[in-house]
């Protein structure tokens, strides 16, 4: 059964999660409860809660897994992996901002003139990549960048959680 939704279900609920990402948390819950209803079909799992049977066969949530997967575009935009000029989309931040604190590819807060917009990519992944440690964000490839993701967010991965609550988190 988890190999059956991960193969046919999961790739529909993360299909354009860059672009298409669900700003209220009843949709964010209507995604997740997809999930959570597999998991009760996956034999021996279903008298345990949503998230111990998550840890059972090592699944993180789908909110986890849009927090993530925004973190991978992002690195894939700074290392310019995709060949696309990124400083428009995603600008610099000043130099001050990282003397003190941070790395030095944190991300320029800009405004947002409406609710609309605060979730469009390049305005809401800025607190969660500028939240990220040097360790992470300066990884020499992809794979170590996901490793490293991974285990900084490793409290992240299981629990259900709307996006906004795991920035919140971060």
């Amino acid at each position: 059964m988890q190999l059956l939704y991960t193969a046919l279900v999961r790739p529909q609920l993360e299909y354009g999660n860059v672009m298409w990402h669900p700003m209220y948390k009843k949709y964010i819950d209507l995604l997740e409860r997809v999930q959570r209803r597999a998991t009760r079909m996956v034999p021996g799992l279903g008298n345990l809660s949503y998230e111990e049977a998550l840890e059972a066969i090592n699944l993180p949530s789908v909110a986890y897994r849009r927090l993530r997967e925004d973190a991978i575009e992002v690195y894939k935009y700074l290392k310019r992996i995709y060949k696309v000029d990124s400083s428009s989309m995603l600008p610099l931040a000043g130099l001050k901002t990282f003397e003190t604190r941070g790395h030095r590819l944190k991300r320029q807060k800009r405004y947002c003139g409406t609710t609309l917009s605060e979730n469009l990519f390049s305005f809401r992944i800025v607190n969660m990549w500028n939240g990220l440690p040097d360790d992470v964000v300066l990884s020499p490839t992809l794979d170590s960048f996901n490793g490293k993701t991974d285990h900084h967010w490793g409290s992240l991965r299981y629990p259900v959680l709307c996006f906004f609550d795991c920035l919140l988190m971060i």
